[in-house]
């Protein structure tokens, strides 16, 4: 009963036991676990077939393998598609001595590179993609010809680059409770902002093998992680399995609203070992109150050549504010807050990589806060750090896995990622406790991570030679400079060295000789170019020009070789042979976070430079890959977004890490559009309406507030009024970015006509009048490109920087592009009302074309607003 006190908080605890299972297991003495080691030489054979799974199929004819290193390095080395394992194995009766209370085998077979499905006897006992996820399956004693001849057959499914099973000796030993059953709630945390709140939580047994009853005991405590103060604990005795559903509930009092976490602990004697489970039952968030900006620390030993104004005094009109708004009204504020933060009140996350998506989220919103000031957005940022931080382990934990999994595929990703969300926020705000967070992270990363005996190699704890791990060095660069502790700046150096360890991808020591990015590590793009942006930020750090040439080469063959006409890259994902572009939906092309990864380290080297052929190539991004990706209509995003197809737009974090990704590009480009100089004055850089209010160095070393405005129809034309008004006349440097693309680019200041060259900057540097006026014009001409090697015979058509596409929905007589062609095409402005009521994008085009050998009229729109609708594209035309 609650007690009615004014001082005092009543909490209900609901916990439901719900449970499934047909084999009876009790409580009783446990001996140890025996294991049984698998062979190193099985059977082998390519192609596929569903007979091969069969104990009575006959392999003889099969040639040997072994299965610790990949087919390729086995004779197999121009393989990819299906091929199948077969050992025979004699299982002793002795393993089932030791295990009546579980009744099954643990089967571990360590990593599989790509897919697998593994049969024991005909029967299929597990499968899984991931090409470094190690292979745990449950085999029941029914399946088992005990001291006879057993056959385990796996098919392996592997796309591209190494396959087949590799890294690990495989085993068949006792199950232990947590290979059997598993406990979790469907809880969501509660504000715990009042008196008198109900906590509602459901605790689910789970059961991989059917269990009739299961005798044990159900250990409940509920705690404060700041205060340590327990508010509830009890035992009880529980019978669980099909035949005893069970209800228990507790009333307990808690004195003080704080944040409150539930440990549930099962323990049934008879099997070795205990199920854990911890979620958080209930949050208090600290006042979110005295925001501002925070600034690092400590200084770069290389300082920027551009920085970046605040964010709060940038706004923008037209074509690119519609965008930026669709990215916050129609993909941020829309987020599925319990699809990205389930993973951590609930561990473990339902896919191995789901813990990116809080921190990824927190690195777009917390920029997209500051520009716009949006106060539904706030609030919503405030709950996700505050559950997020609820979910921390005392120890620093923030990741999504269980402790026997901990440091495995993809948790130090999470931690990377939870880091750089959590310091962007703090960077926005100000709020302590998000800095605190990151620093436990950081904390424990160092601890568990190094040279030191009992430290783990990092590139061993993840996928990808290791890159997806040792992508880490970029926030733990920022964690150095937002708290001055050396001991991260020895980590990000360790991450270095590790670089270079056994099996480590040697990213800095291939990219400074070499300089191919396919030719680095396993050539994964995405992991690849993360770790190429912490490169940058810290030769900043050091000034060890060994990291620079690194990544300036890395970038040099990005943009000269691997890079598609809407400025994204990878095929599969990863990097490919030079100007090896294949660009349909069957190859995976242009993953999202390849094309937001590449803006970013495109980005670092601008700022850390000043040059404008870094902003050229965000510019192409921008306009074409990275808004062809999100949907502007509903905020949908597209994995991988084809230039010869439908885009495969999609809403839900299923499966999705590019619906997270996506609006982190967007979110970047009020950062990019002005920029201030290191010595003196600003750089335009996109001539999108806009306006920015800011403070700038004059050349005499002062500062002067400066109001810079910009009327513009870009992208549709090639013109732009920009009006200076400093708050006293002032001199510094004025740099008006000349487009890559741009023909007869032209200044004209106080009636002086000044011509720019295409891909420079034009410095005006002189003194500066209150309501200064410089008018711009230039060209947008039609460019046709040639289709190359992947396209040969083919162009596409691109408008100033816009890639344009043909969108079948607009042309519905097109109902078979491989009978369209054109020649050298005379592109004209279409006016918008032609298109479809509710398209976003007032840009229209036409063409002459020929369909089917007679001459048609065809519409083209940009490519970033194509397929919009569901229709089928192409950006690739046959050449009349």
């Amino acid at each position: 009963m609650r007690k009615k006190s004014s001082t005092a908080i009543s909490v209900i605890c609901t916990i439901t036991l719900i449970l499934v299972g047909l084999m009876e297991i009790r409580c009783g003495s446990s001996n140890d676990v025996k294991s049984f080691m698998l062979p190193n030489q099985w059977k082998f054979q390519t192609g596929d077939s569903k007979d091969f799974s069969k104990i009575e199929f006959d392999d003889a004819a099969w040639k040997e393998i072994k299965i610790d290193t990949f087919w390729e390095k086995q004779g197999y080395e121009n393989y990819d598609g299906i091929a199948w394992y077969r050992a025979h194995v004699v299982i002793p009766s002795s393993l089932k001595e030791n295990n009546t209370a579980v009744q099954a085998l643990h089967l571990s077979l360590g990593p599989i590179d790509d897919g697998d499905e593994t049969y024991l006897n005909g029967e299929k006992v597990g499968g899984m993609w991931g090409w470094s996820t190690n292979r745990s399956y449950i085999v029941p004693f029914k399946l088992i010809r005990w001291d006879e001849e057993n056959i385990i057959a796996i098919r392996v499914d592997d796309t591209t680059l190494n396959g087949g099973i590799y890294g690990r000796s495989p085993s068949l030993k006792d199950a232990m409770l947590s290979d059997v059953l598993k406990i979790k709630t469907n809880h969501k945390p509660v504000d715990f902002t009042s008196a008198n709140k109900s906590f509602n939580d459901t605790v689910i047994f789970n059961f991989k093998v059917p269990v009739e009853k299961m005798e044990g005991s159900l250990q409940i405590k509920v705690y404060s992680p700041q205060s340590k103060i327990i508010a509830f604990e009890k035992n009880i005795d529980v019978t669980v399995g099909s035949g005893s559903d069970s209800t228990y509930i507790s009333s307990v009092e808690i004195k003080e609203l704080g944040t409150y976490r539930v440990d549930y602990s099962f323990v049934c004697k008879s099997v070795s070992d205990t199920i854990k489970y911890s979620t958080v039952l209930a949050y208090a968030p600290l006042p979110h109150t005295n925001e501002h900006t925070e600034n690092p620390i400590v200084k770069l030993a290389i300082p920027d050549e551009a920085m970046p104004f605040d964010l709060q005094n940038i706004s923008f009109g037209g074509y690119l504010d519609d965008r930026l708004q669709a990215n916050l009204v129609q993909r941020l504020l829309k987020i599925d807050e319990k699809g990205i933060l389930e993973c951590y009140y609930n561990r473990p996350g339902k896919q191995t990589w789901v813990g990116e998506y809080p921190g990824k989220y927190l690195h777009a919103a917390s920029r997209v806060w500051r520009s716009t000031k949006n106060e539904q957005l706030k609030t919503q940022m405030d709950r996700i750090v505050d559950i997020l931080i609820a979910s921390q382990n005392e120890d620093g934990y923030l990741g999504t896995y269980l402790p026997e999994n901990y440091w495995t595929d993809w948790d130090v990703w999470a931690h990377k990622y939870n880091m750089l969300g959590l310091l962007s926020y703090y960077a926005v705000t100000g709020y302590k406790p998000a800095l605190e967070s990151s620093i436990k992270m950081g904390d424990l990363l160092c601890r568990t991570f190094g040279e030191n005996k009992g430290q783990r190699n990092i590139v061993e704890s993840s996928g990808h030679v290791g890159m997806a791990s040792t992508s880490v060095l970029e926030p733990m660069t920022y964690l150095y400079r937002y708290t001055s502790d050396k001991k991260y700046l020895d980590f990000c150096n360790y991450i270095i060295s590790a670089y270079d360890s056994k099996n480590g991808p040697q990213i800095v020591t291939t990219l400074s000789t070499i300089g191919k990015v396919d030719k680095t590590a396993n050539a994964k793009a995405y992991e690849m170019t993360s770790n190429l942006t912490g490169i940058v930020k810290l030769y900043q750090l050091t000034g060890d020009k060994t990291l620079l040439k690194a990544a300036e080469n890395a970038w040099n063959d990005v943009a000269t070789n691997k890079l598609y006409i809407t400025g994204t890259a990878s095929e599969e994902e990863r990097y490919r042979a030079d100007f090896y572009l294949p660009a349909g939906n069957e190859v995976n092309m242009g993953e999202g976070c390849v094309t937001t990864t590449w803006l970013q380290f495109s980005q670092a080297l601008y700022y850390l430079t000043g040059e404008s052929k870094y902003i050229n190539e965000i510019e192409k991004s921008v306009y074409n890959h990275l808004f062809a990706a999100e949907n502007p209509n509903d905020g949908c995003v597209s994995y991988y977004t084809a230039l010869q197809g439908k885009k495969p737009y999609r809403c839900t974090i299923d499966a999705h890490c590019c619906l997270a990704s996506i609006p982190r590009g967007i979110a970047a480009i009020p950062e990019l559009a002005f920029a201030k100089n290191a010595k003196s004055g600003f750089d335009i850089n996109l001539y999108s309406t806009g306006k920015l209010v800011d403070k700038i160095i004059t050349k005499d070393g002062k500062e002067v507030n400066v109001t810079c405005s910009i009327e513009s129809t870009f992208p549709q034309e090639g013109k732009a009024t920009i009006t200076l008004n400093p708050e006293a006349i002032s001199e510094f440097e004025l740099s008006l970015r000349v487009p890559e693309w741009s023909r007869n680019f032209k200044a004209v200041v106080n009636g002086k006509t000044i011509a720019g060259v295409s891909g420079q900057y034009i410095n005006l540097s002189q003194v500066w009048d209150k309501k200064s006026v410089i008018k711009v014009s230039y060209d947008m001409p039609t460019q046709i490109l040639d289709g190359g090697k992947s396209y040969p015979g083919y162009i596409a058509l691109k408008y100033g920087t816009q890639v344009l596409a043909v969108d079948q929905s607009l042309n519905p007589e097109i109902t078979d592009f491989d009978k369209l062609s054109m020649g050298n095409p005379m592109l004209k402005s279409v006016p918008a009302s032609s298109l479809p009521k509710g398209w976003f994008g007032n840009q229209l085009f036409s063409a002459h074309a020929f369909y089917n050998g007679k001459a048609v009229n065809l519409k083209l729109v940009p490519y970033a607003e194509a397929s919009q609708t569901g229709g089928d594209i192409r950006v690739w035309i046959k050449k009349e």
